[in-house]
């Protein structure tokens, strides 16, 4: 997940350096803010009810038909979901699509940023850093933020605030001729430390090794911030290069990041009362996740109207009229998400 956050990083760093001056930044922030939460919200209110049905049909709390839990999901007050107040609203919450949540917020945040960097007062201390921090002081530095979080913060803090850290650190390193060579240089330490610490963390997950506690948890922090970088590396080495199916395989991780959870989950629901054992169940669960995500991710590309919905860029091109309005409503439909999310 780490890799994902820098990877959002340096994504947002390029975005936002093609835009200049406020208002064109502050139209940025909007149209990526439609974008976002467009899906978060479908997500919320179409997509996740299903594994929360799945989840208190399962534990026995209801024994009724999807429709009628639907009808009831609806109601934010409905007494059925006095148990489950964790959400956005009380019983709405994001499960697997926390990451969309974080991401806006993050965005929000390096947004304002950007614009206080460009102040004079900032200048000398980010050449500074800039100039004197080597690979090796940042990723000792990495390391210990990882451990910092880990040990101060509890629950979803540590992932939040883990989270930030990369992708901050990925938006600032993401033009930095310096990192992306270090890279290349310390290609094969960071391949060759990644491996060893991964086998020390399965060797101590096996109790084959007896660590105390604080040499376990600096092992694991230290492997995940190397083991971002030796995906980098590897990354920057054989997946460097442009081919025509990448753009469709990149315009359909969205969707199928948004669908894959509940799918797989309804299936898991559906096929439980069968019992076709593990290697039946898995197959046909796994074709199953990956076909309904296939099926549904198709329909909605079809659709001009609803590729937003999905977070899918809209196809064909519309006259400004038509394009302003388009933006209007996006901004009308997740203005109560977005207030939600920052209050």
């Amino acid at each position: 997940m780490l890799l994902i956050w820098f990877i959002s990083g340096v994504a947002l760093r390029f975005m936002l350096d093609k835009v200049s001056g406020y208002k064109l930044r502050a139209l940025f922030v909007l149209k990526r803010s439609i974008f976002i939460l467009l899906p978060l919200l479908v997500g919320l209110w179409l997509i996740v009810p299903l594994q929360l049905y799945a989840e208190m049909h399962q534990q026995g709390v209801i024994d009724i038909t999807y429709w009628q839990f639907y009808l009831a999901f609806l109601d934010t007050s409905n007494s059925m979901f006095v148990n489950y107040q964790s959400g956005v609203w009380p019983h709405v919450d994001v499960n697997h699509l926390w990451y969309l949540r974080s991401l806006w917020q993050f965005m929000l945040i390096v947004f304002i940023y950007s614009l206080v960097a460009k102040l004079s007062i900032f200048s000398f201390l980010l050449t500074t850093v800039k100039v004197n921090l080597s690979f090796s002081m940042l990723t000792g530095l990495l390391v210990i933020a990882m451990l910092l979080a880990n040990n101060y913060l509890k629950g979803d803090a540590i992932r939040e605030v883990s989270g930030f850290i990369l992708l901050f650190t990925g938006y600032l390193l993401a033009k930095n001729t310096y990192f992306w060579a270090s890279l290349n240089q310390y290609r094969w330490v960071l391949c060759t430390s990644f491996i060893l610490l991964y086998v020390c963390i399965v060797l101590a997950y096996l109790s084959v090794l007896d660590l105390p506690n604080y040499v376990w948890v600096t092992i694991y922090n230290t492997q995940r911030v190397v083991g971002v970088f030796a995906m980098l590396t590897l990354a920057q080495r054989f997946l460097n290069f442009k081919a025509p199916y990448l753009n469709t395989l990149n315009s359909v991780v969205f969707p199928f990041y948004v669908l894959h959870q509940s799918a797989l989950i309804i299936l898991c629901f559906m096929l439980r009362p069968f019992n076709f054992g593990p290697v039946v169940e898995l197959f046909l669960i796994t074709v199953g996740t990956w076909g309904a995500c296939a099926a549904i991710t198709l329909v909605v590309m079809r659709f001009d109207a609803l590729r937003p919905f999905l977070g899918i860029k809209i196809k064909n091109s519309y006259s400004p009229k038509l394009k302003k309005a388009g933006y209007i409503l996006g901004m009308l439909l997740i203005l109560p998400l977005a207030y939600q999310l920052v209050f």
